[in-house]
């Protein structure tokens, strides 16, 4: 009979999953959102296949040339190819945005996993008071002064975002590991002697994750305009290696003169915010 029972509780779980998947690639916003991200990660993985020039090959025959056949983009003030740079600039950009999110997604969760597990300790205190600090002061402020102290670089630049967002993911994961914690198969395996590690990691985490990426899906929208933003300043990437938000910030002064060296990165940034969003809106939804 509870052989039975079990087999049931797994196929009624997989037809849920299975409803949710069909729910969500049945919404074409949804699938709009992963075409264009699946098109950017490509392009940034092959630039060096897919842009037609090397990002740092300058032509001053060619300086501030306007969008044509030979320069589907035009170029920029030292004659370089602004679509081939927007292209190699997608690692910064995106990838650099994806990694700061998935370090917070694992340090929020972390903390959070530990605070709700031990809540009311002293342990837990600390912890979501240090987080509840970190949520008080506006995240771009924040970002900027740990990228300044820190220093400039990419590197820099990604553990500043990961610190600003590790909160959100702390307090969502806490949250739902106080309600996981008190339901009756948390409390069997505690019975059975299991010990605060396997409980955790075997019982609760897969029960509180999918929040968790579901923000971080979220979350990875506003990662990408904090990285331009923190380039933009000049604390992110470093030239002459090209990144949409330093693109912007050292033609600014061009764009009566050459509008297309702001538009082509800022219609870069504006696609990879609105794909990251309809997905992890789709995903909330599920």
């Amino acid at each position: 009979m509870a052989a039975t029972l079990n087999v049931q509780g797994i196929g009624d779980e997989m037809s849920v999953r299975h409803r949710a998947f069909r729910k969500f690639f049945h919404r074409p916003m949804n699938l709009v959102g992963m075409g264009i991200i699946f098109a950017i990660v490509v392009v940034g993985v092959g630039a060096h296949w897919i842009a037609p020039y090397p990002a740092d090959a300058t032509s001053f025959a060619h300086v501030l040339e306007a969008p044509s056949s030979r320069h589907w983009l035009g170029t920029d003030t030292l004659g370089r190819d602004v679509l081939s740079r927007i292209i190699y600039g997608t690692d910064a950009s995106l990838l650099a945005s994806l990694g700061a999110i998935s370090v917070a997604l694992i340090g929020g969760s972390v903390v959070g996993l530990i605070a709700g597990f031990f809540q009311g300790s002293l342990l837990d205190e600390i912890l979501m008071r240090i987080m509840d600090a970190v949520l008080v002061l506006p995240p771009l402020v924040l970002a900027v002064a740990l990228a300044f102290v820190l220093g400039p670089g990419i590197g820099n630049a990604m553990a500043a975002i990961a610190v600003i967002f590790s909160p959100q993911f702390a307090r969502v994961v806490r949250s739902k590991v106080l309600t996981v914690r008190t339901l009756p198969f948390v409390e069997a395996a505690r019975s059975s002697g299991a010990n605060s590690g396997r409980i955790v990691l075997r019982h609760i985490l897969p029960s509180v994750i999918q929040p968790a990426i579901v923000l971080a899906t979220l979350d990875l929208g506003s990662a990408i305009i904090v990285e331009a933003s923190l380039a933009y300043l000049g604390l992110g990437l470093q030239p002459p290696d090209p990144s949409w938000g330093f693109m912007i910030s050292s033609n600014v002064n061009y764009l009566s003169q050459a509008p297309w060296l702001i538009f082509g990165p800022s219609i870069a940034i504006a696609l990879s915010v609105f794909g990251v969003t309809m997905i992890g809106q789709g995903l909330g939804e599920l």
